[in-house]
């Protein structure tokens, strides 16, 4: 076993950086948009429902800026292989969930953009103003469909990130050096 997790190569310290403060930023905004949709719902309007529209704007932006940048790492620098004991099955499947994960990291935010844009609701913290997004109208019929599209596409989001989320405590756990790669 030990010969074999020797083996394990890790991320470049940059991306395993990248990697741990967009979590922290996502698992922030997924529990914060909830909070703030069921406030809005309940018509529950006030600095505290300001406070978390505000902050979830500001950080869903800057998830998607992130994004960007991560995915030119991610064309530039190469993936550390995953080691040979780990089935083929198993690394597609692993694959197949981070380019899931990659894409709804950027069509979340994106749909949640445009939504404000149409709204119009673009300031966020500290009366920071988020640029207009290109091409989209003013249109509350509009925002509310951006916003619903946006709200599943969290949804789906967050269940493939604690699908994740399940498989890093499972490699944790199995000590196979999956886990290790990205700490």
């Amino acid at each position: 076993m030990s010969g074999s997790s020797s083996q394990i190569q890790k991320y470049p310290m940059g991306w395993r950086v990248l990697h741990w403060l967009m979590a922290v930023m996502v698992l922030t905004l997924i529990p914060v948009g909830l909070w703030m949709s069921s406030r809005a719902e309940a018509d529950n309007w006030g600095p505290l429902t300001d406070v978390l529209y505000s902050s979830h704007k500001a950080v869903g932006f800057s998830v998607l800026l992130l994004m960007v940048v991560r995915i030119l790492v991610k064309l530039r620098v190469k993936s550390p292989p995953y080691p040979s004991t780990l089935p083929r099955r198993l690394q597609l499947a692993a694959k197949g969930l981070h380019h899931l994960i990659y894409l709804l990291l950027v069509l979340t935010p994106l749909f949640g953009w445009a939504g404000v844009t149409a709204y119009p609701a673009l300031v966020t913290v500290a009366g920071y103003h988020l640029p207009a997004m290109p091409l989209v109208p003013q249109d509350s019929a509009l925002a509310e469909k951006l916003f619903a599209v946006h709200g599943v596409l969290a949804i789906t989001l967050s269940i493939l990130i604690a699908g994740h989320i399940a498989a890093a405590f499972r490699h944790m756990l199995r000590k196979d050096g999956i886990f290790r790669r990205m700490l």
